[in-house]
């Protein structure tokens, strides 16, 4: 007999041996067990009990039928269910983009419809029949129209544009889409049909007022739809925002799909799909521009229009808000009097009134780019806004125009510093950014310490500083690439994915990391970036990791956070956007826990355990008052919660020009 081993210890005894006949394993529930072959043949094996230190002693009575055997093959197999199975669970757990898998992704459907890279019209021609034949069909069938009664669709081309609220690069599609429409032949109007259909990435955008307020702060005049059970995404196998499908006319098959920088052939395509039909197959008549349909949670403000940001001048008492849906910025006390407006003033470009019945979304009459005076200065949805105590000046992040501007407070007047060192006017910048890139920068917010203005690009998902001499350096991050790695020695490596608040202390810059929902911290002395709280612990470059949830580090769980400030005893106040909730945050103990707001969608004013936020997306701090002062964007309103009590009001303006003595603020009682 040729002794194998033995297993020591309580439980399952599990030793791997060898015969001629197989591999495998004897399991036995013994306390101490030896497994001995005779003649390397399983049949002999026979099971010893040893109760002390003892030798083992043969023929201790115990029949084979104690010994389960297991091959090396069925092992295999049990681990790897035991994998597969736990790897299910963990992933539905803590990964939030599987409900946006599909086997159609899986398999690479919609990728095959990318249009090819040569430029050669008859490839593309014979590119387009093929999806005439065997293009995915897209389910448009369970749409949810958001903002237009269901559309007649019949005998068009569709062109539909797949975007999500989240995603700062929809602004730039839009305006590739209606260039396009626009510059199409009148007598083709008709037989395109442009549709954009919402598919949320986060829970709250899958909420029909939230597209709502979201498609009327951009002015859209299309069609707008929800996929609210992702049956079109699945159905085609869409893996990224924003994709533009064109669809044939009638059974929805997709002709060609279009993602990134792609999109800029859409004009190319659309001529391309269109030429496959005969006039006589296609609708010539003018699609009707659709009768878009008010959002109805909006508790309309006389005087703010979707504000975003604000900032303080502690020592001259001073708010600076960013009324984003105006184009302007307003400068009040920090009890709401009027002191001065920069931007904002009216305009009027007449369009053809053919074409005009055509536009994707209508421009604000207040929109535009253009230096000089506060009263003759223009922006464009312009968001984060930071106060220059040292030079009296206001820092703006003109998100429309893809550039910094600065307002010096004591000129009274406005310049512009742009990203490109190569092109010395900014508005040009502005326009080479707009037409020809599909990924413009879209600077969102601005911070300043010693000197420096810290600037967040969430869409080249990158952080630039310009110095106290004026010259723009890039800080942070890599460009065009969204992720989210730390660091611990250097700028050069570290990802985000889309930074849109920044706060600025002596040795640190915060930044809210939006599209990963997190909060994260550059040393400015070390040159390290670190995760101060939320963000995946397992799954690193999981940038689906949201929720609602205290905690600490990873532990913790924000929905696209967008604002941030300092505030007393080393802490931070965060705006929790898609939560609907201010969240205080300790750095040195990553520690985060909720401020205020209940988290549920509404206007209420009272105590922090009843008060309601629609999407805040700014906050700001004041010591001497004790009162954090938020941006409520789709309720229109500044809101003010009390640092010792967190009960929450509203900002009563007065003494605007345009509004007399008193701008009206609505019940805090109605219902939400």
């Amino acid at each position: 007999m040729t002794k194998i081993g033995f297993v020591e210890g309580v439980g399952l005894g599990i030793k791997v041996f060898e015969s001629g006949r197989r591999r495998g394993l004897g399991v036995c529930r013994r306390s101490r067990l030896v497994l001995r072959v005779r003649n390397r043949n399983l049949d002999d094996v026979r099971l010893d009990e040893k109760e002390d230190d003892d030798d083992v002693q043969e023929g201790s009575g115990l029949e084979d039928s104690d010994v389960i055997i297991v091959s090396r093959r069925e092992l295999l197999a049990a681990f790897l269910a035991a994998f597969i199975f736990a790897s299910t669970i963990l992933a539905a757990q803590r990964h939030s983009s599987i409900r946006r898998w599909s086997f159609a992704a899986f398999s690479g459907v919609l990728r095959e419809r990318y249009p090819p890279t040569s430029g050669n019209s008859v490839a593309l021609a014979r590119f387009m029949m093929e999806g005439i034949k065997s293009g995915p069909i897209s389910n448009l069938k369970n749409l949810s129209w958001i903002n237009v009664q269901p559309p007649r669709l019949k005998d068009r081309l569709l062109l539909v544009h797949i975007w999500r609220i989240s995603d700062v690069r929809t602004t730039d599609v839009m305006t590739r889409l209606e260039k396009v429409i626009i510059g199409m032949k009148k007598e083709l109007f008709g037989a395109v049909a442009t549709l954009s259909v919402h598919c949320a990435k986060f829970n709250s955008e899958r909420i029909p007022p939230f597209i709502q307020e979201a498609a009327e702060e951009m002015r859209w005049r299309h069609s707008v739809a929800s996929d609210t059970d992702l049956s079109l995404w699945k159905s085609i196998g869409a893996e990224v925002w924003p994709t533009v499908l064109i669809l044939s006319p009638n059974d929805h098959r997709v002709l060609v799909a279009l993602t990134g920088d792609t999109i800029g052939r859409l004009e190319e395509c659309l001529y391309a799909s269109l030429s496959l039909y005969k006039k006589a197959q296609l609708q010539t008549s003018s699609f009707p521009l659709p009768k878009v349909m008010k959002p109805s949670m909006t508790w309309d403000s006389p005087l703010l229009r979707y504000p975003s940001r604000i900032a303080m001048d502690a020592k001259g008492g001073r708010l600076f808000i960013s009324d984003s849906g105006n184009s302007r910025i307003l400068v009040t006390t920090l009890e709401g009097r009027f002191l001065m407006q920069i931007g904002g003033a009216a305009r009027t470009d007449p369009m053809d009134a053919e074409v005009a019945q055509h536009v994707l979304y209508s421009e604000g009459e207040n929109e535009g780019f253009r230096d000089g005076s506060f009263q003759d200065a223009l922006f464009r949805n312009p968001q984060g806004i930071a106060f220059n105590a040292l030079k009296n000046e206001l820092a703006v992040a003109d998100t429309g125009n893809n550039c910094l501007r600065i307002a010096n407070l004591e000129e009274r007047s406005v310049r512009s510093v742009n990203f490109v060192s190569s092109i010395k006017d900014a508005g040009e910048v502005a326009k080479e950014l707009t037409t020809k890139r599909m990924t413009s920068p879209k600077p969102w917010d601005v911070s300043v310490s010693s000197g420096n203005v810290y600037i967040s690009l969430a869409g080249s998902n990158t952080i630039w500083r310009l110095d106290p001499f004026g010259d723009m350096i890039h800080f942070c991050g890599r460009t065009g690439v969204a992720g989210r790695v730390d660091v611990e020695s250097g700028y050069g490596g570290a990802l985000f994915a889309s930074p849109s608040g920044l706060c600025a202390t002596q040795s640190s810059l915060f930044v809210v990391d939006s599209d990963s929902s997190t909060v994260r911290e550059i040393g400015l002395g070390e040159k390290s970036v670190r995760t101060v709280v939320g963000g995946d612990s397992i799954f690193l470059g999981n940038l689906s990791a949201f929720g609602d949830r205290d905690g600490f580090g990873s532990g913790a769980r924000l929905q696209m956070p967008m604002g941030i400030c300092s505030a007393p005893e080393d802490k931070l106040l965060v705006a929790d956007s898609y939560n609907n909730k201010i969240r205080s945050v300790v750095p040195s103990e990553n520690e985060c826990r909720e401020f205020s707001g209940t988290g549920l969608t509404g206007y209420r004013d009272g105590p922090k355990e009843v008060a309601r936020f629609f999407c805040p997306t700014d906050v700001v701090y004041s010591d001497k008052l004790k009162k954090a002062y938020v941006t409520d964007k789709n309720n229109h309103q500044i809101r003010v919660i009390d640092g010792v009590t967190g009960d929450v009001s509203t900002l009563r303006f007065f003494g605007f020009p345009d509004f007399g003595e008193a701008a009206e603020t609505p019940s805090t009682t109605a219902p939400s």
